[in-house]
């Protein structure tokens, strides 16, 4: 099989339609939108709807074809778990953005599920550090 076309597109998690804008352009490089949208939906069902995902297509002449995606950055995933707070202290004035432990936790066992816990909990710990939010444990949020 020689490859005819690959795209890269964005369709978020779960919610492929054969409609427009979609269903145009499978419809144009001759893929079954309704089959390409089953598999993707079914590919994607774990996922939160509101993950965009980018999915590389590649299509072959005899009209079939493969697909694979990546997941959301970890700084993207971070900005939709990350909360603001008000914080009135006698140096500090202002916003500031903290998320969870459990879900750092969870966030590092998604990203990097066979990697070792304490390396990808690393990793994660480094894109938190640098967007400059903090780490609040679920008990001391609930005082406030």
């Amino acid at each position: 099989m020689t490859v005819k076309n690959i795209i890269n597109i964005y369709i978020r998690a779960g919610n492929a339609e054969a409609g427009p804008p979609l269903g145009t352009v499978l419809g144009n490089l001759g893929i079954n939108s309704l089959k390409f949208c089953q598999e993707f939906n079914e590919f994607t069902k774990e996922l939160p709807f509101y993950f965009v995902l980018k999915v590389k297509l590649i299509v072959y002449t005899n009209k079939s074809f493969i697909f694979s995606t990546k997941l959301p950055r970890t700084g993207s995933i971070l900005n939709l778990l990350r909360k603001n707070e008000n914080f009135f202290a006698n140096k500090f004035y202002g916003y500031q953005s903290y998320i969870h432990t459990n879900d750092l936790i969870e966030l590092a066992k998604f990203k990097f599920p066979s990697m070792d816990m304490n390396e990808s909990v690393k990793i994660i710990l480094g894109t938190i550090k640098s967007s400059n939010i903090f780490i609040m444990n679920e008990e001391d949020s609930d005082k406030d």
